[in-house]
């Protein structure tokens, strides 16, 4: 039995093309954390920075971040606000949102008091819509 296909190459090449297009929409975007470790002094604050590209507001996406695996949160930004109950007991009240500049895609998690725990891998999460991207930072917690 011989199958005969009837396509047509430059049609069809359009329609992949439309559709690549279409999942490169406005929604898409990238999230970029700091590319070298952030080192900061036990006891000391610090700023776990994250960014969008292309720049866009924030205000209305869900923003997590995560020390080292997903599980249970060190931050939850959703619906405009902080959602306290998915955050980690060690991160209660030491864990704030820096939003000055989520209007322009740039905002960042405040740990106070640091601690040896602390220390070690980090990931942003940022949905919109059904989208979502994330990225990988590296906190080192030293003492000296």
């Amino acid at each position: 039995m011989v199958c005969s296909l009837d396509f047509s190459l430059p049609r069809d090449l359009f329609f992949i093309l439309l559709l690549q297009v279409s999942i490169w929409g406005s929604d898409s975007f990238l999230v970029i954390g700091p590319s070298e470790p952030i080192v900061a002094m036990l006891g000391a604050d610090t700023v776990l920075p994250c960014r969008v590209s292309p720049a866009m507001s924030l205000e209305n996406m869900e923003i997590r971040w995560f020390h080292s695996q997903f599980s249970d949160a060190v931050y939850v930004y959703q619906n405009g606000m902080e959602q306290a109950g998915e955050q980690l007991v060690d991160f209660k009240g030491r864990a704030e949102l820096v939003k000055d500049y989520i209007t322009e895609g740039r905002v960042a998690v405040r740990i106070h008091s640091l601690r040896v725990s602390d220390n070690g891998m980090y990931k942003c999460f940022f949905k919109k819509g059904s989208d979502f991207e994330e990225a990988l930072l590296e906190l080192k917690v030293i003492s000296e």
